[in-house]
């Protein structure tokens, strides 16, 4: 018994010294992402997040006013990621061979990223917006010391239950694209990313079968939408949509976590 106790006590020391680690790879992730300007939207949701314990990154377009860097500094410090989405939103894939890496780099981000840490919030991660991504601005952001960019899921957008639109395609669940394992995540600069939005016919019920595969495989997903609002519209997600994803990744054991807890 005694020889029991010593080996137990040794087990727990080693793992609070760092010796023995959690392995990372038993629980697949979901990356919930926001774009553009919705701070009032965003700020609601708060409350919804901090209910499931989930942190969501927040890609901000255009001028950062004082204002706006009020309310990116309360998401922060909720545990929000904060991270660019350029200063016009322009597509990099067309910007950035048009106008030369350095004047593009210069004028698309370096102004965000100096409103954002005269405000004194760090941020080194980027969406490109309308997903259009290249592997030249990948190669640009990575040289840059970015630490992590969000593209897009080409040709991947949610199935339409009523035939309306993407009646060829497959449901999002069977799309292999979408998903990749989390031991990838070291490895993965540029994650891609699904949008939803009744704009994009999302139904719901197969977004959830998504997180039940992404909990099932350990894999990770990542969901984008714009504002966050009840019975949202267009672009947008409901918070009906929001509470109902937060609420099975949690049943599931989906960690729902920032770029920046990668």
């Amino acid at each position: 018994m005694k020889s029991k106790f010593i080996l137990f006590s040794t087990l727990v020391t080693l793992l609070f010294s760092g010796c023995i680690t959690q392995d990372v790879n038993t629980q697949g992730v979901l990356l919930l992402t926001f774009d553009d300007r919705n701070f009032a939207g965003w700020e609601a949701a708060r409350p919804v997040f901090t209910k499931y314990g989930a942190h969501a990154t927040f890609f901000v377009s255009g001028n950062i006013s004082q204002s706006n860097v009020a309310s990116l500094k309360r998401l922060a410090l909720d545990g929000h990621c904060i991270g660019f989405h350029g200063f016009k939103h322009q597509n990099a894939d067309k910007a950035l061979p048009d106008q030369g890496a350095e004047r593009y780099y210069k004028n698309e981000i370096q102004v965000q990223i100096d409103s954002i840490q005269d405000a004194g919030i760090a941020s080194k991660v980027f969406a490109y917006p309308n997903c259009r991504w290249s592997e030249e601005a990948d190669a640009l952001f990575r040289g840059n010391g970015f630490k992590r960019v969000r593209g897009g899921v080409k040709g991947a957008t949610p199935y339409d239950p009523l035939g309306k639109k993407q009646a060829l395609r497959k449901p999002l669940v069977e799309n292999d694209a979408v998903f990749f394992p989390v031991a990838d995540l070291p490895n993965r600069f540029r994650i891609d990313t699904i949008i939803v939005g009744e704009a994009y016919h999302t139904d719901i019920d197969e977004i959830c079968a998504c997180l039940r595969r992404a909990s099932a495989r350990k894999e990770v997903i990542c969901i984008t939408s714009h504002n966050i609002a009840p019975n949202a519209k267009g672009i947008h997600m409901k918070t009906e949509w929001l509470e109902r994803i937060l609420s099975e990744a949690n049943s599931l054991g989906l960690r729902v976590i920032g770029f920046n807890e990668l």
